[in-house]
């Protein structure tokens, strides 16, 4: 007994003169590395994907998907679907190797349709288009390991859903590698799927992350077995309520705030199913959407507009002075 009440007396002296030591608070630090790039307004919202931003110009025609590095260099590539007179492109998405994957619909002058995804090689030297109909994938995320995972829709010839929610992966050459449909998936409040392009789809180290429409959260193994699921916070029922999510190479999961407001990250709490704010440095004010994780890194959006970047910094809280 009286060892025991010694080391409580010591810990507590410790924890007296060293606060900071217990009560560390991770935040989000300013790198004061913006850099400005074009993003089209006539395209989709791009994202940050591995280590570049990936989106689309002219989504529903001609699409031009177009990329962004670390130093906002940006780059264009045509998407050439064959025998296609409108092509109309829902997501795209970037791997670690700067390979692109774009997934879609295509209709030929006879009115012939099909669905596809895309892949584009690094050195933009091949594209490869593997037609998936009546599979209709809507987002697409890349993985570490360059395979290509969409979620999407079963159509029949009507066409009409089938089946709203299923996730499949790919290997980059258009060879089915996995599939699962997805069940007990909230609807959005008008009733619908939220099998959709406003859903992200997002891949970190060791998963599948998928922020549905309906703003509901659901993880899956490489295995493309399903590892949980949780709510968003009170309040938020709709993915466009929220500026951005982003997901790291680590797992942090993170949602904006209110798009147009200030930067107000919460991170998913995994073991309480509760989010929990995010302490960020000033500069945050002038940011208004997370575009996505770059490895540990977040990277926004903010006036311009400019690429603004945060790292993780573990920092005493204010009750810890």
């Amino acid at each position: 007994m009286k060892i025991r009440k010694a080391f409580w007396m010591f810990s507590s002296v410790i924890l007296t003169l060293l606060p900071g030591l217990a009560l560390a608070q991770r935040q989000l630090v300013a790198t004061h590395e913006d850099v400005p790039v074009l993003i089209p307004l006539s395209g989709h919202a791009p994202r940050w994907t591995n280590n570049r931003l990936a989106g689309c110009d002219h989504c529903d025609g001609a699409p031009i998907l177009y990329t962004a590095d670390r130093q906002g260099n940006r780059e264009t590539v045509a998407l050439d679907i064959p025998r296609s007179d409108l092509t109309s492109v829902r997501d795209v998405a970037a791997g670690s190797d700067g390979s692109l994957a774009a997934v879609g619909l295509a209709i030929s002058g006879d009115s012939r349709m099909g669905t596809f995804i895309a892949w584009i090689a690094p050195d933009r030297s091949r594209q490869v288009i593997t037609r998936v109909w009546p599979y209709s994938p809507n987002v697409v995320a890349v993985a570490p390991d360059g395979t290509i995972w969409t979620v999407g829709a079963m159509m029949n010839d009507s066409p009409r859903v089938v089946y709203p929610n299923v996730l499949r992966h790919y290997a980059p050459l258009g060879q089915l590698l996995a599939s699962n449909i997805v069940g007990r998936a909230w609807k959005s409040d008008g009733g619908l799927y939220e099998v959709s392009e406003t859903s992200a789809l997002m891949a970190s180290n060791d998963r599948i992350g998928w922020l549905t429409m309906a703003c509901q959260y659901i993880e899956f193994s490489f295995d493309a077995v399903e590892m949980g699921r949780y709510g968003c916070p009170n309040g938020y029922s709709y993915i466009r309520q929220v500026g951005g999510s982003a997901l790291s190479s680590a797992d942090d999961l993170l949602i904006g705030g209110k798009p147009a407001a200030p930067l107000a990250p919460l991170e998913l709490d995994r073991a309480t199913n509760t989010w929990k704010s995010v302490a960020v440095t000033e500069e945050s004010s002038k940011s208004v959407e997370f575009l996505g994780f770059d490895g540990l890194t977040l990277v926004t959006r903010a006036g311009g507009p400019m690429l603004r970047r945060y790292a993780w910094s573990d920092q005493p809280s204010a009750a810890g002075h």
